[in-house]
Order: structure tokens, then sequence, then C-alpha cells
């Protein structure tokens, strides 16, 4: 496992094994310069990934962000579809405005997002795509 970042905002890790991306969103992202390395972070992910690549993320953790970094996230979604993005399992706290935040982003943005209550769920989930392809 490869850690990327870890800050209080966000964590990003990679599992080349898996060929998996791990994001953890963590509280208010309040503006760009309280993240300002995200993007940069994405980049240094995605290099240690190959196309067809999976993300676990986990944003039960996250509160309201300010308008001012939406298009942060649109264009690290961006970034993941241009490199070969298959799947992406998302881990929210549901009925709550950070998990319709999400998808509406994903929405915009046409990531693969599928949404779980709990991470070993996601987590069995993305396994199952994966051995699926595998027996293809």
């Amino acid at each position: 496992m490869v850690k990327i970042a870890q800050n209080p905002y966000y964590t990003i890790k990679v599992d080349e094994g898996k060929n998996r991306i791990l994001l953890n969103i963590c509280g208010g992202w309040g503006g760009e310069t309280e993240v300002s390395h995200y993007l940069e972070h994405w980049d240094l992910a995605l290099r240690l990934v190959q196309p067809g690549f999976t993300i676990l993320s986990d944003i039960r953790e996250a509160k309201e962000h300010s308008p001012e970094v939406r298009w942060l996230h649109l264009e690290a979604q961006r970034k993941t579809l241009n490199a070969g993005l298959a799947h992406v399992a998302e881990v929210h706290r549901l009925n709550e405005s950070g998990s319709d935040y999400a998808i509406d982003m994903a929405q915009e943005s046409k990531i693969p997002l599928n949404i779980f209550d709990n991470v070993a769920d996601a987590e069995a989930w993305l396994e199952e795509i994966v051995q699926e392809k595998k027996r293809k």
C-alpha cells in the first residue's frame, strides 16, 4: 500500500496489487487553499494504477464543502476517467447532504459510481466485479 497523501481533509492511498485507489474524504473543505495539492495528489496516485483500476471511496466523515471546491472534485473525477477508471464503490452516510452532493457531481462527471453504506460491502462488490472480469 502506497500512501500518497494524508491530511485533515483527505487521505489517498494506492493498492497496486489490487489496481485500486483508496480515498477518504474528511471534514468540510472551506476553500481551495486548504486542499491546494489535491489534484497533484491525484496525479501521483494515477501514475501507480493501470487502466481498468477501481476506486474505493469513503465519504462518511465528510462535511459540507464550499462551492468554491466543487471544481476540484469534478476535475479529479475527469482525471480518473481519462486514466481508465472502471468502477467506483463509494461509502456514504445515506440521506445526508454530503451524499447528495457527491451523487450530483458523479452524475455531472459521468463516473461509474456505486453507493454503499459500509466499507465491507463496497470492497466485496469491487472484488466481485474484478473476479467476474477475470473469468471473461
